[in-house]
């Protein structure tokens, strides 16, 4: 559900009000900021002489991050987000190899089978999974991946590096008989070994908090649901 916001709040908004603007014409509310029109899935609207605006679209048109907190009922904005949004076009086709090896990795993660030892640097490190052992037979298994963002990281040493961020839906609690859905946002460091003629994976991290979630839809028909929440 969207969220809005008083157009008169500093949150984000400030920013709109200084470098766009909000225009109201013909009973239409428009939303501009720095010259482009933005589309909204929920309209903007007058309440009480002021104008309600939706703050996500305002956030990701600032490149802020904005989250809702449901138990404090907070709108939460921080201007400077935890965000990967470099431009990698430049990487082509070869950014099927980098995302091959994070497919691969979820693949040995689900199966637990030998091999997986082959996509990791020896440097490897992680605060997702133990580092010495990178998959355990206690990992919870992996309902959905997609990667999100990404970011150039490479050195004059290693020039050829990236950090790629991949949004994880998993089942947590399985052990236990009452599994439930999980999100959770992890960056893969990934560098090319010449050697090897291909990306390994360097590290894992975590880039957000595990949070439940009621739901999630894998594709229309395939619905997972948390029927406890």
């Amino acid at each position: 559900m969207k969220k809005y916001v008083w157009s008169g709040l500093a949150i984000g908004l400030a920013s709109v009000l200084i470098s766009g603007s909000i225009l109201a014409a013909t009973g239409k509310i428009k939303i501009i900021v720095n010259g482009t029109e933005l589309t909204t899935d929920t309209s903007p609207k007058i309440e009480d002489g002021r104008v309600l605006v939706p703050i996500s679209t305002i956030s990701k048109a600032l490149s802020v991050g904005v989250s809702w907190d449901p138990k404090s009922k907070s709108v939460k904005v921080d201007s400077k987000p935890n965000v990967l949004n470099d431009d990698l076009s430049a990487l082509y086709t070869s950014y099927a190899d980098a995302r091959d090896v994070i497919a691969e990795y979820f693949s040995y993660y689900d199966s637990k089978k030998d091999g997986y030892q082959a996509l990791v640097t020896d440097q490897f490190k992680s605060d997702f999974v133990d580092p010495q052992k990178i998959i355990t037979s206690n990992d919870e298994p992996i309902l959905d991946y997609k990667i999100i963002g990404g970011k150039y990281n490479g050195t004059l040493e290693e020039l050829v590096q990236y950090k790629f961020r991949v949004e994880v839906i998993r089942f947590i609690d399985v052990n236990k008989g009452a599994a439930k859905v999980a999100k959770i946002q992890l960056d893969f460091n990934l560098k090319y070994d010449i050697n090897k003629g291909k990306y390994l994976i360097d590290g894992i991290y975590k880039a957000s908090k595990e949070e439940l979630i009621n739901s999630y839809t894998v594709f229309t028909g395939l619905t997972f649901r948390d029927e406890q929440r």
